[in-house]
């Protein structure tokens, strides 16, 4: 609610205007302010609840993500794994079969450990790599 609000309604993100001026138009013309949206797919769904599951609760079950959206969660995230295990090694994570566990000593990097599960800023860092390589 407001101006630049973002907000989630099911599988789906939207955004506000950003200023008063488009922002109260659309008001205006009884219509939501709504600047910009975004329809979520099965994989976004999935990393959206690990990162809300370790950012509110600092662990996850991979059984009841294996369960919930019908993955095996340690192959569809085998590509993360490395860098899991990286902040397990650094005392950050606890990681066994069935739980991510994150430390007492992780949970003040809770950002920095979840981005590892966000594709679209793993895309974004991938594109800026190549970018300066070129």
């Amino acid at each position: 609610l407001g101006v630049s609000a973002i907000g989630k309604i099911g599988p789906t993100y939207s955004q506000n205007y950003r200023d008063l001026e488009n922002y109260y138009d659309a008001l205006a013309r009884n219509e939501l302010p709504i600047m910009r949206g975004l329809e979520l797919n099965a994989d976004d769904l999935v990393r959206r609840a690990i990162i809300q599951a370790l950012m509110c609760h600092f662990e996850l079950s991979k059984e009841s993500f294996n369960v919930a959206y019908l993955i095996d969660f340690d192959r569809y995230f085998a590509a993360e794994m490395p860098e899991l295990e990286d902040y397990a090694r650094e005392g950050l994570l606890e990681l066994s079969p069935q739980w991510i566990t994150v430390t007492p000593k992780g949970r003040m990097l809770i950002r920095n450990i979840c981005m590892v599960f966000d594709k679209y800023l793993r895309t974004k860092q991938e594109h800026a790599r190549y970018s300066k390589v070129i």
